[in-house]
C-alpha cells in the first residue's frame, strides 16, 4: 500500500479544509439541478465522518486496483467503498483549491479535455447507480455504520457533498446501499471490477497532475499516457453502460468528452494489456 509520501501534500489537506472556505452553493448558471429544494430553502446534502479519510482513501484505490473488495470483510468494505467515492468527487474537480463537494460544472474547467476528464471520474459513479435519484432528505453516514436519513446534532463531518448533480446523487446513493444491501455493487462482475481498477488508477493519474500543475504554477495539458489512462475509463464505462442497455450517462450539466482522433489505439491498448494483467495478477494471488 502506498505510504503517505506517495500522495501530493494537498492529498492531506483535503479532508481537513474548514467548512467556511468553500463557496456556500453552486451558481444559477451552472444549469439545471437534478436535486430538489430543501424544505427549509437549502440544499440537501450528504454529509460523511471517518476518523482518517485521508489514509481509508488511499486503502480503497489499492483495493479498487488489485480487485480486493470482496476480500474485505463487510465493514471494512463498505468503509473504503464510502471513502472511494468521496475522493472521486474531490478529483473530479481537478484543483487543489477547495470546492464544494458534488459542484462539478463547465465553469470549474479551462478546456473540454479538462471537463472530460472530471466527467470521466464522476462518471462512473453514476453508473454504479440506478437512473432518477431524488432525495428527499439530507443523509448521513459515519465509517461503515448504516446510513441515517436525519442529521444529528454535534457532529462534524470530514465531508459534505451538496446533491445538486447526478454524480453526487449518484454518490449518496451508493454511499447508503453500500452497507445495506450485499448486491449495492457488484464485486462479482468482471465489467465492474475492471471499470473499478481502471478508475482508481485515474485518480490516482489525475491527483499526480494536479500536484504538476501546482509546482508549474499554471495547468499543464495531460500527456499521451494520461490521456490513454482517462479515455480507457470512459470505453470501461462504456462497456459497463452497454451491458446494461443504457447510454452513457452525463455526471453533471455540460459534460463532455473525449476527443478519440487525438489519441492512437496502441496507447489506448496499453491500458486495456495494463488492466488485464494487474487484476489476472491479483486473481493469481487469491486462487
Amino acid at each position: 500500500m502506498p505510504s503517505a509520501r506517495d500522495y501530493p501534500w494537498w492529498w492531506w489537506r483535503w479532508w481537513t479544509w474548514p467548512e467556511e472556505e468553500a463557496p456556500p452553493s453552486p451558481s444559477p448558471h451552472h444549469g439545471p439541478s437534478p436535486a430538489p429544494a430543501h424544505p427549509g430553502g437549502g440544499i440537501f446534502r450528504w454529509l460523511h465522518r471517518d476518523r482518517d479519510l485521508s489514509h481509508t482513501s488511499v486503502a480503497a484505490i489499492e483495493t479498487s486496483k488489485m480487485n480486493a473488495w470482496l476480500s474485505l470483510d463487510r465493514k471494512a468494505r463498505a468503509r473504503q467503498f464510502r471513502a472511494l467515492v468521496v475522493v472521486s468527487l474531490r478529483v473530479a474537480a481537478l484543483t487543489t483549491k477547495p470546492v464544494p463537494l458534488g459542484r462539478l460544472g463547465p465553469d470549474l474547467y479551462s478546456t473540454p479535455e479538462r471537463n472530460a476528464a472530471g466527467a470521466a471520474i464522476a462518471r462512473t459513479l453514476v453508473l454504479l447507480a440506478p437512473q432518477g435519484l431524488r432525495p428527499v432528505s439530507d443523509i448521513q453516514t459515519d465509517e461503515a455504520s448504516p446510513a441515517q436519513g436525519a442529521l444529528e446534532t454535534g457532529l462534524i463531518p470530514v465531508a459534505t457533498v451538496l446533491l445538486v448533480t447526478a454524480c453526487a446523487l449518484a454518490a449518496a446513493y451508493l454511499a447508503t446501499m453500500i452497507s445495506q444491501a450485499v448486491h449495492a455493487v457488484n464485486f462479482d462482475d468482471e465489467v465492474t471490477t475492471r471499470l473499478l481498477a481502471v478508475h482508481a488508477q485515474a485518480l490516482e493519474i489525475l491527483s499526480i497532475h494536479v500536484e504538476r500543475e501546482r509546482v508549474a504554477g499554471h495547468e499543464l495539458p495531460f500527456n499521451e499516457a494520461e490521456r490513454a489512462w482517462l479515455i480507457g475509463l470512459e470505453d470501461a464505462q462504456r462497456r459497463l453502460a452497454t451491458m446494461r442497455g443504457r447510454p452513457l450517462p452525463s455526471p453533471f450539466h455540460g459534460a463532455t468528452q473525449f476527443t478519440r482522433a487525438a489519441t492512437g489505439f496502441g496507447a489506448v491498448a496499453l491500458v486495456a494489456v495494463a488492466v488485464f494483467l494487474l487484476m489476472s495478477r491479483n486473481n493469481g494471488r487469491r486462487s
